[in-house]
């Protein structure tokens, strides 16, 4: 009976030192299993924070993008009112030029109502285009005649209708007459007239 306890003993040592052995080997292979969950929650975890920072950097040029439109609607907000507008100032630029001198009241009523409009104008940051001795530039304003005289070609001579800008921003286009320069014949007849005077005089002398 002692020597079968003795002998089931060694056989359950002998068992327990196998799985002993056997042990690290197990723990070896959850390990390596271990390691490759680790780096497989790494790389998903780069990908989402990849995927947030991409996001974030379109999100930013959205609320950029936004941001200057809501500005830019807010600039020009005016716009439309500010058009009707213009066609009551060039209707009074027009009764200030070919108003009657003798109506005094009449022409300073008409010049207090043009200057307040202006002042409109001025207040939603609409500026009036000057074109007095100013070369003709298309992006402002606009040819309806163009005519020979004695200044030089592309010179403005005779303003229209005045042009506008919103912001430097053109909203109504200048209408102007534009100098052709002077007339080839008469730059030549004027050049023989004063060769002929110049043989003239050295005749005489």
């Amino acid at each position: 009976m002692e020597r079968t306890n003795k002998e089931q003993h060694n056989k359950d040592k002998a068992q327990e030192e196998i799985l002993d052995e056997e042990l690290p080997v197990e723990e070896k292979e959850e390990k390596d299993a271990s390691e490759v969950h680790v780096n497989g929650q790494n790389t998903q975890l780069q990908e989402v924070i990849e995927l947030l920072k991409r996001t974030q950097a379109n999100f930013e040029n959205y609320k950029k993008q936004t941001e200057k439109r809501i500005q830019e609607m807010r600039e020009y907000a005016a716009q439309e009112g500010i058009l009707q507008l213009l066609p009551i100032i060039t209707n009074l630029e027009l009764a200030l030029k070919n108003a009657n001198g003798n109506h005094d009241d009449f022409k300073k009523g008409i010049e207090l109502i043009h200057a307040q409009c202006l002042q409109i104008l001025e207040d939603n940051h609409v500026k009036p285009m000057n074109t007095t001795n100013a070369q003709f530039n298309p992006h402002y304003h606009e040819a309806l005649m163009k005519v020979e005289s004695d200044l030089p070609e592309n010179m403005i001579i005779e303003e229209f209708q005045r042009g506008f800008t919103l912001h430097d921003r053109v909203i109504q286009h200048a209408k102007v007459k534009v100098s052709a320069g002077r007339k080839k014949e008469s730059v030549e007849n004027k050049n023989n007239a004063e060769t002929k005077k110049q043989e003239a005089n050295n005749n005489t002398k």
